[in-house]
């Protein structure tokens, strides 16, 4: 068994865990329409990924990493990328079909786009909320350590915990609503 200032330490290791996981998940999530226009592209002109590497005097493994989302193109190599596969720069990045935009957001569509922002303004609202709960909690945790060199208090701990999960699982919510759009 821990002593309680380490349990209280480990906890809050934790939630700060759990928030660089989601930031790498919102991360993925952004960079996911680029990766799968590449490989779906480069598969539509039948070619392979050392054939394309080769056309753009880069890798195979750098072409790979495109596709698997963890490196993505600069600039000019995108643009270069783009001439290869006959698309648009803007095809190549966007998440929705270029041809298909003014369907989908022309003015009668204008709600959508209202509702999207929204959502997307709503979610980094949550997510600095909980960054504020974790300084408060950081702060009062140093607080009471170091300066009264009292423990903190298993409520306080709990109702910390409680409320960022809370904020985690709202914007899961919305986070998920937003793919949906």
């Amino acid at each position: 068994m821990l002593p309680k200032w380490k349990q209280g330490k480990y906890i809050l290791a934790l939630l700060f865990w759990i928030l660089s996981l989601y930031d790498e998940n919102e991360r993925e999530v952004w960079s996911m329409a680029l990766n799968d226009n590449i490989k779906k592209f480069r598969e539509e002109k039948n070619l392979t990924q050392q054939q394309l590497a080769d056309k753009l005097y880069v890798s195979r493994q750098t072409v790979c990493r495109w596709e698997k989302g963890s490196r993505c193109p600069d600039l000019i190599t995108a643009k270069k990328l783009a001439l290869e596969l006959d698309v648009s720069v803007d095809e190549l990045i966007s998440d929705e079909d270029v041809k298909d935009l003014q369907v989908n957001y022309g003015i009668w569509k204008s709600e959508r786009i209202k509702d999207k922002k929204h959502l997307q303004v709503l979610q980094k609202r949550i997510l600095d909320f909980i960054q504020i709960v974790g300084a408060v909690f950081l702060a009062i945790t140093i607080l009471l350590r170091v300066q009264l060199d009292m423990r903190v208090p298993v409520w306080c701990t709990i109702i910390c915990f409680i409320i960022v999960a809370g904020a985690f699982l709202c914007s899961f919510i919305v986070s998920k609503r937003l793919r949906e759009m």
